[in-house]
């Protein structure tokens, strides 16, 4: 049996276990709920969960380089702040659109470069450019509420072809996301990084390099799940993003990615996004408290952070007992 589950490659998926419980998960509500499994309302959750799986599917790229940055719900709200500014005074979209996906891959390549220009933690560093840039933010739109014209909404609430636009976005990222994770060098790049900063310095692979661009794919993804965003709630509120990156977090780790890099998955985390959009879901059908939701949310990624040590530290111990083994039969 367990010959047979090693041949098996969808059970070697990291994100099977995830896959596993957002299916169980559902099941559970839609006994709960019947109206939970109609097709509105699998569109409505897809579509709830597109801005943070765009962004996860940024932070794939950071936190599997052994990454991690803080800042990104900084990041979509000076985006979506300069955004809105410049469709106020100047009424033009493309250099609206150009400006902002500009900014944003600029300001998460920054942190890379940061981070190796200076080696700073990259939390320390993105914590701090968190503050930088929300407060840039908070100076651009003098903390004022900014609506967006009326057609941007069918960005975040139109149709093509009956399918809602933000999730025909959420598919045209996550397939170039896998294209390049899994198909091109760039993507072993970035694994080889995390796994081994110090390895990948020593095969010549251009680490600074790759670590800044890993940022920037971040900064970019932001950006477009700010655009999103924006259209869904029809304007800029001072309150938008913050939190979000806790959120998108999760949702990568949940998705197998590892903590400690060298490991990722871009379906995982988009997987992880919809796990924890039907949470909320769940919790809604239940009618709890919205004060409850981080809590669920925190305990939710606390036992995913907790299995998947406990998963690292059996892998290891398992590793060392094959390599004493070996020694002995060397000898």
């Amino acid at each position: 049996m367990s010959g047979q589950s090693r041949k098996n490659p969808l059970t070697r998926q990291k994100w099977m276990p995830i896959l596993l419980a957002t299916l169980g998960l559902a099941a559970l509500l839609s006994v709960a709920a019947p109206a939970f499994l109609s097709f509105a309302n699998m569109q409505s959750i897809l579509v709830q969960a597109s801005v943070t799986a765009i962004m996860a599917i940024g932070m794939t790229f950071v936190i599997t380089t052994a990454g991690i940055d803080i800042s990104v719900g900084a990041i979509l709200f000076f985006t979506s702040a300069l955004f809105a500014k410049l469709m106020l005074e100047t009424g033009s979209y493309p250099l609206a659109f150009a400006a902002a996906m500009l900014c944003a891959t600029l300001l998460g390549a920054l942190n890379g470069l940061l981070i190796v220009r200076f080696r700073v933690s990259p939390l320390i560093t993105t914590l701090a450019t968190y503050s930088i840039y929300r407060g840039a933010a908070i100076h651009l739109t003098e903390a004022q509420n900014i609506p967006v014209p009326r057609e941007m909404g069918f960005l975040g609430n139109g149709r093509i072809f009956g399918v809602p636009v933000p999730i025909l976005i959420l598919a045209v990222v996550f397939l170039l996301g896998v294209y390049l994770f899994t198909q091109t060098r760039f993507g072993v790049y970035i694994r080889a990084l995390g796994a081994s900063q110090r390895s990948a310095h020593e095969t010549g692979l251009p680490v600074d390099r790759v670590t800044v661009l890993a940022y920037g794919i971040g900064g970019f993804l932001t950006g477009i799940a700010a655009l999103v965003l924006l259209a869904r709630v029809g304007g800029l509120q001072s309150g938008i993003g913050i939190g979000i990156e806790f959120t998108v977090i999760a949702a990568v780790i949940l998705g197998g990615t590892k903590l400690t890099g060298g490991t990722g998955t871009v379906a995982g985390s988009v997987i992880g996004a919809v796990f924890l959009v039907l949470i909320d879901n769940g919790l809604n059908l239940m009618n709890a408290s919205p004060y409850i939701y981080d809590a669920v949310r925190g305990a939710v990624l606390l036992a995913a952070v907790v299995v998947d040590r406990l998963s690292t530290h059996r892998r290891h111990v398992t590793l060392e007992k094959r390599k004493r083994e070996r020694l002995m039969a060397a000898a």
